[in-house]
């Protein structure tokens, strides 16, 4: 009897897992399937042109760096520059951001961060020979300097918040207001919350896996699918994924696609530039902070940190978005962010 119930046991606990894992194995098929015909529709339609405004390169010291300047009048009120974050290039601003900028009377300024996009990309850096995130802001400033741009408001997420938040600290007289999403004063404070392990290791091993001249386009597409799929949030909603697709494609043949190399740079960069706390409380630009409640890469208490420190500022942690720019992001761009710019202009 004791014999034929172990028997019955280990039966169940085998069928039991046999059957998680073809579920597990069917749910991953599915989403192969489901970026498989994403990626046909979106091969099948014409590559819209994602850069319509006024290109060039300011250059700082040795590095050339892409901007474009767009503006839908010939006096704007005041000029918004945009800082993206770590390894992504300046398309990848939110389309609706960046339309309902422009209709109020605003001109905005977004450029590719050195290593990445059109700007250069950093062939000779080493861990001896590397660059920090002051430097960084300094390309910023290159971009306004070169455009002649006397002062601005700065909008930074990720790694551009970071870099957005050393402008405040350094150049107080240039910045009109400040807003810092999803980012952090110091990434790396040994008693802050640290990122979800299990996502983290799956970038890494991502990047790790992907090479910079790899030209079988469905590959290099579905890296980029659930790259931007891997720090989603409970409402893990996409705009328009075939969209976000297209953009895709447009930085690959329109573009220089992406650096594997910017992403080991600029997580260097951040690295060497430590903690900015102590300097937080010296910023005087207006400023506003956005994050997301199931931010996983960057938890939200990073940016309550701030909210600490920065005085005056104004925190939002908006429900459901992670490190993205999810609807509940893109459906508060009216009732957060501009009538901060507006406010301050």
């Amino acid at each position: 009897m004791g014999i034929n119930l172990i028997i019955l046991f280990l039966s169940i606990s085998i069928a039991f897992l046999l059957g998680y894992y073809i579920q597990y194995i069917t749910k991953d098929n599915l989403f192969e399937s489901y970026i498989n015909k994403l990626i046909s529709i979106a091969k099948s339609k014409e590559i819209p042109e994602l850069i319509s405004g006024k290109t060039g390169y300011a250059k700082n010291i040795n590095v050339k760096l892409f901007y474009e300047e767009l503006s839908h009048c010939d006096n704007p009120v005041a000029t918004v520059l945009l800082i993206n974050g770590a390894a992504e290039t300046m398309i990848q601003w939110p389309d609706q951001m960046i339309r309902t900028i422009l209709k109020n009377n605003f001109r905005v300024i977004r450029f590719d961060n050195r290593g990445l996009g059109q700007s250069d990309w950093i062939n000779n850096w080493s861990n001896s020979n590397s660059y920090n995130l002051d430097e960084m802001a300094r390309d910023s400033l290159a971009v306004a300097n070169h455009l002649n741009v006397e002062k601005f408001h700065v909008i930074g997420y990720s790694t551009g918040g970071m870099i957005a938040q050393i402008l405040a600290i350094n150049y107080p007289k240039k910045i009109l207001s400040l807003t810092n999403l999803m980012s952090t004063g110091h990434l790396f404070d040994p008693e802050a919350e640290a990122p979800d392990k299990n996502r983290l290791g799956q970038l890494k091993k991502m990047i790790f896996n992907y090479r910079n001249k790899d030209r079988d386009i469905d590959k290099v597409l579905k890296f980029h699918f659930k790259l931007d799929h891997l720090w989603h949030g409970s409402d893990n909603y996409v705009i328009n994924q075939e969209k976000q697709i297209l953009k895709t494609l447009y930085e690959i043949k329109h573009r220089k696609g992406f650096n594997k190399n910017a992403f080991k740079q600029h997580t260097k960069a951040i690295k060497k530039s430590g903690s900015r706390y102590r300097m937080l409380k010296k910023i005087e630009a207006p400023t506003l902070i956005i994050h997301g409640s199931d931010d996983l890469l960057i938890k939200p208490s990073h940016s309550k940190k701030m909210a600490s420190l920065i005085h005056g500022s104004k925190l939002f942690i908006i429900k459901g978005m992670g490190h993205d720019f999810n609807k509940n992001f893109k459906n508060r761009i009216n009732i957060l962010i501009l009538p901060h710019l507006i406010a301050n202009s």
